[in-house]
């Protein structure tokens, strides 16, 4: 009877132990297969990541040409500037060398001298001179006008104040 009991207790065992080793086996593959998810939703975030730094760089890069263009637009505009502020410094430079009695000389005199030019440079000397002095007279004009209209203001605030 004990050796029939055991017979038996050794099948159990041998079915608990087929049992626990399909558990095992079970057990293995689940793991398994949780660690290929892990992997795959790690390439999923990698992919997603590489792209969104590859936008980021492209972004960046799109912002470094815009930057680069403004600069060099920048760059231009100054050397145009600079080049104005030459031609101006230039054309000043040839006002301050006229000759003192050129500044006593009027306007006729001045037309006159246009007149009996021989080259292209003695008109545009000659112009350049008539073109300041009409300048120098519009200025003088809005200073005179400013200074009196001033006058005429403090003295009506005058009026009115007394």
């Amino acid at each position: 009877f004990l050796l029939k009991e055991l017979d038996t207790l050794r099948a159990k065992n041998k079915k608990l132990q087929d049992k626990l080793a399909e558990k095992d086996k079970e057990l293995k593959t689940m793991k398994l297969d949780l660690e290929l998810q892990d992997r795959a939703t790690e390439a999923k975030i990698a992919e997603k990541i590489a792209a969104l730094v590859e936008e980021v760089y492209s972004a960046q890069r799109e912002r470094d040409e815009a930057v680069m263009a403004r600069l060099r637009l920048a760059n231009e505009e100054r050397d145009e500037a600079f080049l104005r502020v030459q031609r101006l410094e230039e054309s000043l430079k040839e006002l301050e060398n006229i000759n003192p009695e050129e500044n006593d000389m009027t306007l006729q005199e001045l037309l006159n001298r246009i007149n009996n030019a021989d080259t292209g440079v003695d008109i545009l000397k000659n112009g350049a001179i008539i073109l300041n002095r009409i300048h120098r007279t519009k200025e003088r004009k809005k200073k005179i006008i400013a200074e009196e209209m001033n006058a005429v203001i403090e003295q009506r605030d005058a009026a009115l104040s007394q």
